[in-house]
Order: C-alpha cells, then sequence, then structure tokens
C-alpha cells in the first residue's frame, strides 16, 4: 500500500513540476490522472494512421524501454534488440493502464486480424510478466477500446456491424479480460 502511494504522490508531483512531459511523446498523448489510463494514439477516434511510418514511446515505469509501434506491430526495444510482443493487421491503437493492478502499466490495444474475414479484439499486453491477453470472438464480435472520461471502455459489436451491443470498462478479473 505504501508504495502505491508513493507512486501515486511521485506521478502527481510529476506532472506538475513538468506538465507531463515525462511520458507525453507525442501531441496526440492524453493522460487521465483518475486511474492513470494513458492514451498513446487511437486510430479508430480521430488520430492519424501512419501506414509507412513508426512512433516510439517511453514510460518512467520501464526506463529502459522504449516501445515502438507500426501499423503491423509494437515492439520493446532495449538497447540494440527488439522484441516484438504482439501484432495486428492493424494495430489500430495503444493505451497504458495498470489492469492486474501490480504499479505497472499494461499495453492496451484493439488489433485486426485476419485476411478476408477481418475481426477486431481487443489485446492486453503485461509488460512486466510478459504475458498477453485477448478480448475476442472470432466472426461473432467485434471488440473497440477508446478512453471516455478518463476510462478506458470496450465497445462490443456485432461481427461486421455497426449497432452497439455493451459498452463498459475494460477489466482483468481472473486472469481474463471482461467488460464491466
Amino acid at each position: 500500500m505504501r508504495k502505491i502511494i508513493a507512486i501515486i504522490i511521485f506521478c502527481v508531483l510529476s506532472m506538475t513540476l513538468t506538465g507531463c512531459e515525462n511520458t507525453r511523446v507525442s501531441d496526440n498523448s492524453e493522460i487521465s490522472n483518475s486511474n492513470r489510463v494513458i492514451k498513446w494514439f487511437d486510430s479508430l477516434n480521430g488520430d492519424e494512421m501512419n501506414w509507412y511510418g513508426t512512433k516510439e514511446y517511453n514510460l518512467d515505469e520501464f526506463s529502459d524501454v522504449t516501445f515502438r509501434w507500426s501499423h503491423a506491430s509494437l515492439e520493446a526495444v532495449t538497447g540494440e534488440k527488439a522484441v516484438t510482443l504482439y501484432t495486428g493487421t492493424p494495430i489500430w491503437s495503444v493505451y497504458f493502464c495498470d489492469l492486474t493492478g501490480d504499479g505497472n502499466p499494461e499495453i492496451c490495444s484493439t488489433i485486426s486480424i485476419g485476411s478476408g474475414m477481418v475481426d477486431n479484439r481487443i489485446i492486453v499486453y503485461d509488460y512486466a510478466r510478459g504475458l498477453s491477453y485477448e478480448l475476442s470472438d472470432r466472426l461473432n464480435f467485434d471488440y473497440v477500446l477508446n478512453m471516455q472520461e478518463g476510462s478506458l471502455i470496450v465497445e462490443k459489436r456485432g461481427y461486421m456491424q455497426d449497432e452497439l451491443i455493451e459498452s463498459g470498462e475494460l477489466v482483468f478479473q481472473d486472469g481474463m479480460l471482461i467488460v464491466e
């Protein structure tokens, strides 16, 4: 508990003193102070998709790592070594949020998977533990992330349908991703 309080105090003081410059890499980044959701970018919700370039992001919690995005992969770069964390066709968004409660943010994305028959799903990568989790139901439902009022929100729709079936906060519970 002391560690969590110390981290919160540190974050608040850092944001006050630096104007959030330590965590922002691009003008599109947004930080929610309530539960520490960081929006790196979201191409499904207004940010431009850069099909031929890369973006990089650094987090204080993983000071020796640079996260590198291209439209088809997300990598962790340490020194000269790059490790692919996950792929998509494409990776539409990247948010950072501590869903597991360990004090380190997980990497949360909307990705598309498939060739010809493509679905949208959510992948969450726990970089601290090297584990990934998915919220998907191939050819039945599409799942998309966005940030609303400082929370990481899931929108569930029928496969290739516009009508919203369910919407709620993304939660990690009992080793699974759920919509609450």
